[in-house]
């Protein structure tokens, strides 16, 4: 396999969310915990004199400019992310798939006086909590209130039993999930505190998306408890000032917008879309509906650290990363499932390419294209090797906001399919774990923005995740089938990556109504199903996080 070009591997280092900088000769680098492991350690030094004479010469002008304060003189645009997101509740006023519903169980004494004083603070430090949103003589705007206040409401459940709590706790957080946000009036953020017992407690909160993203949701969750802890101790929070507000990075992106490489990689992805299929049918014989709820639920895929490692290892060989690794083995379970060979999967890649993005609130998000080739029957490998290619051409035409893109190619977005894709994939390559006393909880809010997304996340243990369905689609037999499969079709995939994909000998998905029991999660208790933080499709970076 030819080794990746300078550019290529900084990109690729950009879906790890591996920032890499030159400063007065020396190569700097920023990078969540757990990103840059022995592997990239070693990469990284021995290509460190190309990446510095990359970084301070032609590559540089390729990356992001720095964002300062902008003067506030007229009105404040949405971003094309925005947009997009305020079209779907144009098109659908109330939505609530786009609610990212949050939950933290909290053990010991809580003092709720502390948490609204915390509350109140991080309103005032962040400007995307006090933003609203309104169209005007056909152009979209943001508004941004002086103050804005969000009550921290409190329901007391310790009374009921506790055989019964977490039942109880459950119905009580999905109705607050599905609590639609009128997007012309701040703020779009809810918060909850919910008393199980004295020293027993879950802090949630509900945010729009169109104001926030994965990366954003950890900061609130840092900054807010670090408000918290200031407030029970009677201080002041030692946090550093915000260098920018997402109204700044808004006024930034419609200068950035119109230059030319925004309409070379246009003219690329005009290209790279033409004559697709109209949509992947997914159905399983079910009529798409005539108005899409946004209903959904979920299913899980547990993927062991054995296997993990021989698809790592498949990964290597081929040069590609485990994103490209489990993004082509999703396209040979939906090749197998639906017989198409031509289709696309839609992933998120993060826009927070400058350091001034890293710790404000807001939406950093563009939608990614891949459009997957499984014709001519092509083994494991040579999957891997298409859709590393489509993988790296696609970073590198990334920047051009899908919104943009939708304009462009003139998609109508009252059609009752999404445009270009119908499924969605993510992919975590760090553990994230969780300091501090605070656990995140499984909120369920029941809901789906795709008909099919796969979200998974790597960890020590191995890969787990989920299937999120829309369940106007898909049933919960079906899909927990549908997770088996696609773990069968990895072993398979990994023990023959030189045989035909089609030709795997693997599972027929089962008949959805032969087996009408429920997965073992949706019975589980509720306090046991503990996810790590959301690595939200919307806030991770498809792109070398």
């Amino acid at each position: 396999m030819q080794e990746l070009t300078t550019v290529q591997f900084i990109n690729l280092l950009r879906e790890r969310n591996i920032d890499v900088r030159a400063k007065e000769g020396r190569l700097q680098i920023n990078a969540p915990a757990g990103a840059v492991d022995s592997q990239m350690r070693g990469e990284l030094t021995r290509r460190k004199e190309d990446l510095l004479s990359a970084l301070q010469g032609a590559v540089a002008v390729q990356m992001q400019s720095s964002i300062a304060p902008e003067e506030r003189t007229g009105k404040i645009p949405q971003t094309d992310a925005q947009q997009g997101l305020w079209l779907i509740d144009y098109f659908d006023p109330g939505c609530v798939a786009y609610n990212i519903p949050v939950a933290y169980s909290a053990e010991g004494t809580f003092d709720t006086a502390a948490l609204q004083t915390a509350v109140d603070q991080i309103l005032v430090r962040h400007e995307t909590l006090r933003t609203s949103f309104y169209e005007e003589d056909g152009d979209l705007f943001q508004r941004v209130e002086s103050e804005a206040t969000a009550r921290v409401e409190l329901t007391d459940i310790s009374h009921v039993s506790e055989a019964d709590r977490d039942q109880a706790l459950e119905t009580l957080i999905r109705e607050q999930a599905r609590r639609s946000f009128d997007l012309n009036h701040a703020p779009l953020v809810r918060f909850h505190l919910f008393r199980l017992a004295e020293q027993r407690h879950v802090v949630f909160f509900n945010i729009h998306h169109i104001v926030a993203d994965g990366r954003s949701l950890a900061i609130l969750r840092e900054e807010l408890s670090a408000l918290y802890q200031a407030a029970v101790q009677n201080q002041a929070a030692a946090l550093p000032n915000l260098p920018i507000q997402y109204a700044d990075y808004s006024l930034w992106a419609a200068k950035h917008l119109s230059d030319s490489r925004m309409q070379k990689q246009a003219l690329y992805w005009q290209t790279k879309l033409a004559a697709l299929p109209a949509y992947l049918d997914l159905s399983d014989g079910r009529s798409y509906p005539q108005k899409r709820t946004p209903w959904g639920d979920t299913t899980p895929v547990e993927i062991d650290a054995s296997l993990r490692d021989s698809l790592k290892r498949i990964a290597q060989q081929e040069g590609a990363t485990m994103f490209m690794t489990l993004l082509a083995a999703f396209a040979v379970l939906l090749y197998r499932k639906c017989g198409t060979e031509d289709f696309c999967i839609g992933s998120p890649s993060t826009l927070r390419t400058q350091v001034e993005t890293e710790s404000i609130i807001g939406l950093f998000v563009n939608m990614i294209v891949f459009r997957c080739d499984l014709s001519g029957e092509p083994s494991f490998r040579q999957v891997v090797q298409r859709i590393r290619t489509v993988a790296l051409e696609a970073y590198e035409n990334s920047d051009l906001p899908f919104q943009e893109l939708v304009r462009i190619l003139k998609v109508d977005l009252r059609s009752l399919r999404s445009p270009f894709f119908q499924v969605m994939f993510g992919f975590d390559s760090t553990e994230g774990e969780q300091p501090g006393s605070l656990i995140q909880l499984d909120t369920k809010p029941g809901t789906a923005r795709f008909d099919l997304t796969l979200q998974l996340t790597e960890s020590a243990n191995g890969i787990s995740g989920s299937f999120e369905y829309c369940t106007d689609l898909f049933d919960e037999p079906g899909m927990a089938a549908l997770s088996r499969r696609f773990v069968a079709l990895l072993a398979e995939l990994s023990a023959n990556p030189d045989r035909s994909v089609s030709a795997l000998e693997i599972p027929a998905i089962e008949n959805p109504q032969a087996n009408a029991s429920r997965s073992e999660s949706a019975s589980s208790s509720f306090f046991r199903r503990l996810i790590r933080p959301l690595a939200a499709w919307s806030s991770r970076r498809s792109r070398p996080n």
